[in-house]
């Protein structure tokens, strides 16, 4: 495990990275006021409009999938690529501190399985 560890941590770093960036991205998305979509789609302006909108998440998405394919150059496809499952926590934990969703017990027990397998599969490495 301590072996993994040493040869893919910059890997494991960046992933992680990534994740979270993954993660915010999702979240602009959720955030960008698109209620008014089927109106604005309607002219120029409006889809201007809603491009604007959704650009940052866009942005955040990308920097994530450039920062994901650097990492992934530094260490094992099958110990890195799992740690991608880390943004699903991240979500978690944006929304339900930005957005006030709860948390329930099963879904702690699922962040509690997602960190665990990702511990695993990151020390499981040749």
């Amino acid at each position: 495990m301590i072996a993994s560890l040493k040869k893919n941590w910059k890997g494991m770093v960046l992933m992680l990275i990534s994740a979270l960036t993954l993660a915010v991205g999702s979240f602009l998305w959720k955030v960008a006021d698109l209620s008014d979509i089927g109106t604005a789609i309607k002219s120029i302006p409006g889809i201007w409009s809603v491009f604007l909108k959704v650009l940052p998440g866009f942005v955040v998405y990308v920097i994530g999938a450039v920062v994901m394919t650097v990492a992934l150059g530094l260490g094992e496809l099958s110990v890195l690529q799992p740690m991608n499952c880390m943004s699903y926590v991240f979500a978690l934990i944006l929304s339900a501190v930005f957005l006030t969703e709860t948390i329930t017990p099963v879904t702690l027990i699922g962040i509690f399985v997602i960190v665990v397998g990702v511990f695993m599969i990151g020390g499981s490495g040749k």
